[in-house]
């Protein structure tokens, strides 16, 4: 069984020194580490020039011509290392610090799965220990009628039915049925995307608990534009809420599904205007209006994503 980890990056060279420490690091070796570098521009490739610290065997440096998002970069990856013949893909940001025995985890609890599993999410926690990037439990029901999200619980194993991509291993065969993430997501929604793809229309997915990542992350709670004080991450918000509608209407429950949801986002600005402490209240429920105006004008591209599937 070979093991491809992606870490996919953008000016973060001193957290990506960390990753790349502990990737190196792992009690079972990764057979090869893919960086999807998203045109850095603070020196990051010199960490992968020849004699640098990370010019290893194991070790491919990929720099992209262009930013291309978390979205892009991932699907990049993905491509690349599918194409390369790996049987499994461990995806991660350049944040995210893998326990050294973090992919030894995931290796010993293939023992007690099904052989059709999609993919595998670690434990993520915080800085402070706290829980982060928690997944979803399955509670589907089962073929007994019931869901049966804790059949594995004595092994630490958590039925899911999506998770982000701070640290997931995703089966080769699956992507070879459901395809690609989607990189015209651009960043946010796109893990979540494609985690619900996989179990959607490959096989489950399980948490397990023994494979545990530090997710060096400076906002530990889920990220809302209500509290973002940066102008420049406002913008980016645009691609948060246009992505949340057109992941319900795909997985949920279509048009009701958006309308509730738009309704939310509504009542959400409303908030915003009327908070005197929230900075940019304006600029911020101009990009939710846009974000929702970019679901309902299909700026996406709706061909390309019903397309999604071909590799």
């Amino acid at each position: 069984m070979t093991i491809a980890a992606i870490v996919v990056t953008y000016n973060r060279k001193d957290l990506l020194t960390e990753c790349m420490e502990h990737l190196l690091g792992q009690t079972r070796k990764v057979d090869s580490i893919i960086v999807i570098d998203n045109a850095s521009t603070d020196d990051t490739g010199k960490l992968f020039e020849t004699g640098a610290v990370f010019d290893k065997d194991n070790v491919d440096y990929r720099l992209m011509s262009e930013n291309l998002g978390g979205a892009g970069g991932f699907y990049e990856g993905v491509r690349y290392a599918y194409h390369k013949g790996f049987d499994w893909i461990w995806i991660m940001d350049d944040d995210t610090i893998p326990d050294t025995d973090a992919l030894e985890a995931f290796c010993n609890a293939m023992k007690y799965l099904p052989e059709n599993v999609s993919y595998l999410a670690s434990a993520v926690y915080g800085m402070n220990g706290e829980a982060m990037n928690v997944p979803v439990p399955d509670s589907r029901p089962s073929d007994s009628g019931y869901p049966d999200w804790y059949r594995y619980s004595d092994k630490g194993l958590i039925k899911i039915l999506n998770a982000t991509f701070v640290s997931i291993m995703v089966s080769s065969a699956a992507v070879k049925k459901v395809g690609l993430p989607y990189k015209k997501f651009f960043i946010w929604g796109d893990d979540k995307e494609y985690t619900l793809r996989l179990t959607k229309y490959y096989g489950p997915a399980f948490m397990v608990g023994d494979s545990r990542v530090l997710h060096k992350r400076k906002i530990v709670k889920p990220i809302s534009i209500k509290y973002e004080d940066d102008p420049k991450r406002i913008d980016q918000f645009y691609y948060n809420y246009r992505n949340i509608l057109i992941n319900d209407h795909e997985y949920v429950k279509g048009a009701r599904s958006v309308l509730s949801r738009i309704f939310h986002f509504e009542t959400m600005c409303l908030r915003i205007l009327f908070d005197k402490k929230s900075k940019y209240r304006w600029k911020k429920v101009w990009v939710v209006q846009k974000g929702i105006f970019g679901y309902l004008s299909g700026d996406y591209d709706r061909k390309a994503f019903k397309e999604r599937f071909k590799i």
